[in-house]
């Protein structure tokens, strides 16, 4: 969906003459529609609560939950067709919930549920087969359904679940040393929210606090948070994705009571706009997104019925 603005400038002067300018106009870019699958099928196991990285100019899936079991497994891919198993077996538990990011030119894997019930050890990688223990005890609480991101060349691992939910955001320079930045952050306790960093800033968008929400949160440091919006325009969710993508800010799907396949983007977290109500893959949430190639991924996840090892993407 594109939109294009044309202006041009009247200046007028203490005498009543004008002068106008030439017209200048832009274009606002929205995801192409309709799009295709770019595959329905992938090697690795249907799942949900999986996470996804772009790393070595690939798309990578580790972990999460399939039917059977808690996974360990990485997979990657350079077009999203064809997927290859780094490992179908690393040394961290097999374990949904979690959350991956790429730091100091490594995967990492932080936290998770893996039954027992929540972890709060941090791995790395340097190529997705073998893996290292940063700390198989970090300060935080074991938890899962939190957000990481990379900030301020830190690791950052904001809020989330560990028998209560979480407003807390911590922070770390090598994956080993863990320092709270706050307690309790002004945003509600809550898990299977989203989060980016995005215009220098940490964002919280959403999820689940006891009710789902839509309101979007953003910090410069961690310590002090501000809301962009109570209630932005889409309809509270948990389980969504977000990604910073033509420099804007990124909703995609979630579950509000049903999978969702809707798509939101924003300038600045205050403004809202749809670019679609119904994207071509099908409402779900528990899934990933990423960005590569410049394009917005899709990755698997929960469409109200089954689990997905389907991937898209879109331009």
């Amino acid at each position: 969906m594109y939109a294009n603005y044309n202006w041009k400038v009247v200046a007028k002067d203490s005498k009543g003459a004008t002068t106008t300018s030439n017209m200048f106009s832009f274009a606002t870019r929205g995801l192409n529609m309709p799009a295709q699958a770019v595959t329905t099928n992938a090697a690795f196991s249907e799942r949900l609560r999986h996470s996804s990285v772009v790393f070595d100019n690939k798309l990578w899936v580790i972990a999460g939950r399939d039917d059977g079991s808690l996974k360990n497994d990485v997979w990657y891919s350079a077009n999203g067709i064809s997927w290859t198993a780094a490992t179908a077996n690393a040394p961290f538990s097999g374990r949904s919930s979690h959350t991956s990011v790429v730091f100091d030119n490594k995967l990492w894997v932080i936290a998770g549920y893996d039954g027992s019930p929540y972890n709060n050890d941090v791995w790395y990688s340097a190529d997705g087969i073998t893996w290292t223990e940063a700390t198989t005890n970090a300060p935080f609480s074991g938890r899962s359904s939190h957000t990481s991101v990379v900030f301020d060349n830190k690791l950052w691992v904001i809020a989330g679940y560990d028998g209560s939910y979480k407003n807390d955001v911590w922070y770390s320079a090598d994956g080993i040393n863990w320092t709270a930045a706050t307690a309790s952050a002004p945003f509600s306790g809550r898990y299977l929210h989203s989060s980016v960093v995005f215009d220098n800033k940490l964002w919280v968008i959403g999820g689940f606090d006891g009710a789902v929400k839509n309101d979007v949160w953003y910090s410069a440091d961690g310590i002090s948070w501000t809301a962009a919006t109570a209630s932005a325009p889409f309809l509270g969710r948990e389980g969504h994705s977000s990604v910073v993508f033509d420099n804007k800010l990124w909703v995609i799907g979630g579950y509000d009571g049903a999978g969702k396949n809707d798509v939101w983007y924003s300038a600045n977290g205050i403004s809202w706009t749809e670019a679609t109500a119904s994207a071509p893959f099908s409402g779900r949430y528990l899934h990933s997104s990423v960005v590569l190639d410049n394009k917005l991924w899709v990755i698997a996840g929960n469409d109200d019925g089954s689990l997905k090892n389907d991937v898209w993407a879109f331009e």
